[in-house]
Order: C-alpha cells, then sequence, then structure tokens
C-alpha cells in the first residue's frame, strides 16, 4: 500500500550550490543527473530543476506527465517553452533578480576596460621607464560618450544609472514604454545605434531579439562605436559582428554570450585584437550564483500546492 508521506520527485539535470541540494533533499526525492539522462526519469518527475543549457520543448512535456513544475536557476527563460509548460498546467519559477547586480558591475568594468586600458606593473621598473610609461596619454573619459542600452528592465535600467553617474549621455529603447528616474532619453533603435559611442543589450532571447544585431543593425552603428554583449549569443549575428570589427566600422566589442557555447575553434571572434572574449561569466559572482540557485524554494513551493514567489512572466524584457 503506497505511503501517503511520499515526497514528490525533483530531477536535477545541471550543478546546483549544496544549499539548494540540502534543501531540495530535505523536502523530495532528488535525482541527479546530466540532461541526457532525463529519459530514465520522465515518467516520474514532478519537478524539474534545470540552469542554461537543458530544454524544455513541447515534446519533453508530452513525455512528462506528472510534471508540476520547471525551475530555472537563473533569469532568462529562452531554453524553456513557457507557454507551452503553462498549457499543459505546469508552472515555470526562475530568480529573475539573481544575478541583476552581478550582470551591470561586469558591464560597467569592461566598459571602462575598453576605454581606460591600464598596464599593470609586475616588478620594479628604471626611473627612465617608469616616468616613460606614466608620461603617455590613452583611452577616454567617460563623461560626454554617450552609452545606447536595449533594454531596460533589471539590469540595464541598473547600467544607465551606473552610466549617468560617470557623466555620460544615456539612450535607451525598450519594447515597453519605460519611464527611468534618472537623466535618459527614450529613442527607436536607430536612432540609439547612430548617436552611441558604446551600446550595450539587455535582453532575453525571443523571436524579436534572435539575431537583430545584424549586418542592418551594425550598418547603423555611429563609426567607432562599441559593442557589448552580456546577454545572449543568439541575439546578434557572430559573423556579422566580426566583419564590423575586422573592417574598423567598431572599434571595440566585449562579448560575454556565445553562439553555440562553447565557441568552437573557428569561432569569427577568435583572433581580433579589438575584440574581449569572456566564457559566459558576467554572473559568476558568488553571491549571484548562489541566489540564482534559491529557485529551489519555489519548486518546493508549487509543489505543496503554495503560490511562488517568482513565477515566470512572458513576453517582456
Amino acid at each position: 500500500m503506497g505511503s501517503a508521506t511520499t515526497k514528490p520527485l525533483v530531477v536535477v539535470t545541471e550543478p546546483l550550490e549544496q544549499h539548494a541540494l540540502d534543501f531540495l533533499k530535505a523536502n523530495a526525492e532528488v535525482v541527479v543527473i546530466d540532461k541526457a539522462q532525463l529519459d530514465g526519469y520522465i515518467d516520474r518527475v514532478e519537478g524539474l530543476v534545470v540552469r542554461t543549457y537543458t530544454l524544455v520543448t513541447p515534446e519533453l512535456l508530452a513525455r512528462a506527465p506528472k510534471l508540476k513544475v520547471v525551475g530555472r536557476a537563473g533569469v532568462a527563460l529562452d531554453n524553456i517553452n513557457v507557454p507551452a509548460c503553462r498549457a499543459r498546467g505546469v508552472e515555470v519559477v526562475h530568480t529573475p533578480a539573481a544575478n541583476t547586480l552581478a550582470v551591470v558591475d561586469y558591464t560597467m568594468t569592461m566598459m571602462l576596460w575598453m576605454n581606460r586600458r591600464f598596464w599593470f606593473m609586475d616588478g620594479a621598473l628604471e626611473p627612465k621607464q617608469f616616468h616613460k610609461v606614466r608620461g603617455q596619454t590613452y583611452g577616454r573619459f567617460m563623461k560626454d560618450t554617450t552609452l545606447g542600452i536595449i533594454g531596460v528592465g533589471r539590469i540595464g535600467s541598473r547600467v544607465g544609472r551606473a552610466a549617468a553617474g560617470l557623466g555620460m549621455k544615456v539612450l535607451y529603447n525598450d519594447i515597453l514604454p519605460i519611464t527611468l528616474d534618472y537623466a535618459a532619453a527614450a529613442v527607436d533603435k536607430a536612432t540609439l545605434f547612430a548617436q552611441s559611442d558604446i551600446v550595450t543589450i539587455h535582453v532575453p532571447l525571443t523571436a524579436q531579439t534572435r539575431g537583430f544585431i545584424n549586418a542592418q543593425a551594425l550598418a547603423q552603428f555611429k563609426a567607432g562605436a562599441q559593442f557589448i554583449n552580456a546577454a545572449r549569443g543568439e541575439c546578434m549575428v557572430t559573423e556579422d559582428l566580426a566583419a564590423a570589427l575586422r573592417a574598423g566600422r567598431l572599434s571595440g566589442a566585449v562579448v560575454d554570450c556565445h553562439n553555440p557555447e562553447p565557441p568552437p575553434a573557428d569561432y569569427p571572434l577568435f583572433g581580433l585584437e579589438n575584440v574581449y572574449l569572456t566564457p559566459h561569466i558576467a554572473a559568476r559572482v558568488p553571491a549571484a550564483t548562489r541566489a540564482m540557485c534559491d529557485v529551489v524554494y519555489d519548486v518546493i513551493k508549487v509543489l505543496r500546492g503554495e503560490k511562488p514567489q517568482y513565477a515566470a512572466a512572458e513576453g517582456s524584457y
């Protein structure tokens, strides 16, 4: 005879912090597997916890009759078909505020690095060499440069606030009619591209944003502009960005998110002197990664029939 206290099965397909696993194990039967092994549990799983690389598709949902909740340990939901989940009565929860400040810090750091490139001493310099280096001038103030932000949600709006604090002129574009409480101007994309010294994108991957930084968009950029992508690799056409950098249309770029990940040996951005590449680490601050894993609290709430704190919203950035 079945027990009334049988715990629900929660399958974890990507790494979680230990505190999150401990909480799940105290409240559920937990299986930690590689995403390729999910088929072995698909008919029993009630809660599924994923990160970036597990795809939750209509096909997967059709094979998971007991699934009640999908938890994304992170912000973006492009690997989860939220409408399909909702159509089947499956709740989707995530951690929308977990990595906000980490990505803001990253964006501002890389913006400053592109424009104020410092050389560090790794030992003593002869006086002549010291004063020669010190006498060089390079870089530019952020003050009076123009920053264009595509997407002013949690991250983009804070990037704009930090930029305004540095004396930058801030332009922004969003699909929603957002008003910011600091000096910033809402403009269309063409105006933003044409007038910005630096363009940074902070959008989810949607039908509207997939590949929207392409040759046509880059041709509208101000000559010598810089570009930052700490959003999603699929939001840009990598070959087009590489061509703009090689041609000198853009003077520099920072790219943290790639398509595919990891990027292959023939990745078009490898080997370019005016691009800084990082391996999808903008949010990788210990406090942020811990907070992303807090999605497990909402997963258990849903399995208990309670209202989650961070149910996924659809169709906005």
